[in-house]
C-alpha cells in the first residue's frame, strides 16, 4: 500500500494508470513476452539493475587490503590466501552458465534476485578472521553471486530493450554504472580500511537498498502462452543450430578479452618493470582507465546505432597498437595515454558482445547466449596473467617486453574479424 501511495504521488509514475504494452520476442521459451509496466517503473527497474552491477567489479574491494591479508593470515597456506583474491572469478565461471540456462527456463526476476541476494549476505559479512571460512564467503560472494548476477543482469536488459539500437544503449548505460561504482567502492573501501581491514567489507552495505530495489521495481519475466517464431526466422538461426551463429562470435571474445584485460590485471608489473612509476601512479592508472571506460559506455548505444556490426573494429587495431607503444617506449606520458585509449576501447568490445549474442540466437536460448559470451569473457580474464607471465618466461623478457603479445593477439584478432565483417557484407549484398 504504502508503495502504491508513493507511485500514485511521484510526477515519474503519473501515467503509471495507463499502463504501457511491450512486446518483447526476447522470452525465456521462444514465445512472445509482454511486459505490461510503465515508463517509470521501466526506469527504476533499469536503474536497480544497473546499480547491482557492483556484483561484478565489487571484487575491486579487495584490492586496498590484498597485502594485508598476507600478515593477518600469515603462517597459513599462501595458496589459499592467493585463492582468496583470484579465484572467485574462477568459481563464478560455471555459475554464469547456469544461471544462463535457468533465464531461458523460469522467471528472470527469480534468477537476478536469487543471486544478487547469494552476493549480499555472503559479501557483507565476509570481513571473519578464520582463513576457510573466509575464502568460502569470497568464492560466494564474487564467485557465484557474480557469476548468477551479471549473466542475469545482461539477460533481462535484452528483455526490457528488444530495440536493436535501445539495447546497444543501455548495455552501455550498464557498463558505464559498473565501472563508476567498481571505482567508488575501491576508493571508499581504502579510507574504511585505515580503521581495519575487516572495514572495507562495510563498503558492500549499499548492495543492501540495491537488492530492495530489485524485489520492488524488476517486472516478473515468465513466458506466456503465445508462440511466435517470427524472432527465430528473422535471425536465421534454428534452435537446433542456434550455436553455430554464437561460436565465431565466442572466439572473437576470448582473444580481445585474453588482449585487453593484460592491461587491466597487469599493469602493477608492467609499471614496476619499466620503472616508471610507484602505487600512486598505478592508482592514477587504475582511475584513467575506469573513466576512460565510463565515458565511452555512455555513448556506446549511439556509436552502435550509426556502425552497427562495424563498432568494436576500429577499437581492435587501437588496442594492438597501444600494447606495441607501451612496449617499444615506456613512459609516463606513454602508459597514461595508452592505458586511456585502452580505457575508452573496452566498451566497444564488451557491450558490443554482450548486445550482438541475444540477437544472433532464437529467443529462447538469449540467456543462454549471454552466459556462453560471459564464460568465454571470464576464462580470457583468468588466462591473461598466464599470458603474460608465459611469454615473459618463454621470452626472457621483462612485463615491458611481453606486451608485444598481446598487442600481436589484438591486431591478428582485428585482421581476421575485418575479414570476416568484409566477407559477410559482400554475401549479404
Amino acid at each position: 500500500m504504502i508503495v502504491r501511495g508513493i507511485k500514485q504521488r511521484l510526477p515519474l509514475f503519473s501515467k503509471s494508470q495507463q499502463r504501457i504494452r511491450e512486446t518483447n520476442l526476447r522470452d525465456t521459451k521462444g514465445t512472445l513476452m509482454e511486459l505490461n509496466i510503465s515508463n517509470g517503473r521501466k526506469w527504476l527497474a533499469f536503474i536497480a539493475l544497473a546499480l547491482s552491477s557492483m556484483c561484478t567489479l565489487g571484487d575491486m574491494v579487495i584490492n586496498p587490503i590484498a597485502a594485508a591479508l598476507f600478515e593477518v593470515f600469515a603462517g597459513q597456506s599462501e595458496a589459499l590466501i592467493n585463492f582468496s583474491i583470484t579465484g572467485p572469478a574462477l568459481v563464478g565461471l560455471p555459475f554464469g552458465v547456469l544461471a544462463g540456462v535457468l533465464c531461458d527456463r523460469i522467471d528472470k526476476k527469480i534468477v537476478m534476485v536469487t543471486g544478487f541476494a547469494i552476493f549480499v549476505v555472503s559479501a557483507c559479512f565476509g570481513g571473519v578472521d578464520n582463513l576457510p571460512l573466509f575464502v568460502t564467503l569470497r568464492c560466494f560472494a564474487t564467485g557465484v553471486g557474480w557469476g548468477i548476477t551479471n549473466t542475469a543482469a545482461l539477460s533481462i536488459l535484452a528483455v526490457m530493450y528488444a530495440d536493436e539500437a535501445e539495447h546497444g544503449k543501455f548495455v552501455g548505460w550498464y557498463n558505464m554504472v559498473m565501472s563508476i561504482m567498481g571505482a567508488l567502492m575501491a576508493f571508499v573501501a581504502g579510507i574504511l580500511a585505515v580503521g581495519g581491514w575487516q572495514h572495507a567489507f562495510w563498503t558492500y552495505y549499499i548492495s543492501i537498498p540495491v537488492l530492495v530495489m530489485l524485489i520492488i521495481f524488476l517486472p516478473s519475466m515468465r513466458p506466456t502462452s503465445h508462440s511466435s517464431n517470427s524472432k527465430e526466422k528473422e535471425s536465421g538461426a534454428a534452435d537446433a543450430g542456434w550455436w553455430k551463429a554464437l561460436v565465431p562470435l565466442t572466439i572473437q571474445v576470448f582473444f580481445v578479452a585474453l588482449g585487453f584485460f593484460v592491461s587491466l590485471y597487469m599493469i602493477a608489473l608492467y609499471v614496476t618493470d619499466a620503472g616508471i612509476g610507484d602505487e600512486a601512479f598505478i592508482g592514477v592508472l587504475s582511475s584513467i582507465s575506469t573513466i576512460a571506460t565510463a565515458i565511452a559506455s555512455a555513448v556506446f548505444g549511439a556509436l552502435y546505432a550509426k556502425f552497427k556490426n562495424a563498432v568494436y573494429l576500429p577499437g581492435l587495431f587501437v588496442m594492438g597498437a597501444c600494447y606495441l607503444v607501451m612496449s617499444f617506449f615506456p613512459s609516463q606520458i606513454t602508459a597514461v595515454v595508452c592505458i586511456a585509449l585502452l580505457g575508452l576501447m573496452w566498451p566497444t568490445y564488451f557491450c558490443y558482445f554482450y548486445a550482438r549474442c541475444t540477437e544472433l540466437v532464437p529467443a529462447s536460448k538469449a540467456g543462454t547466449a549471454t552466459s556462453i559470451v560471459a564464460l568465454s569473457d571470464g576464462l580470457a580474464a583468468t588466462a591473461c596473467s598466464y599470458l603474460l607471465t608465459g611469454s615473459m618466461s618463454i621470452m626472457g623478457v621483462d612485463a615491458v617486453g611481453a606486451w608485444i603479445i598481446p598487442g600481436v593477439i589484438l591486431l591478428a584478432t582485428g585482421i581476421i574479424s575485418a575479414i570476416a565483417f568484409l566477407a559477410s557484407r559482400k554475401k549479404s549484398s
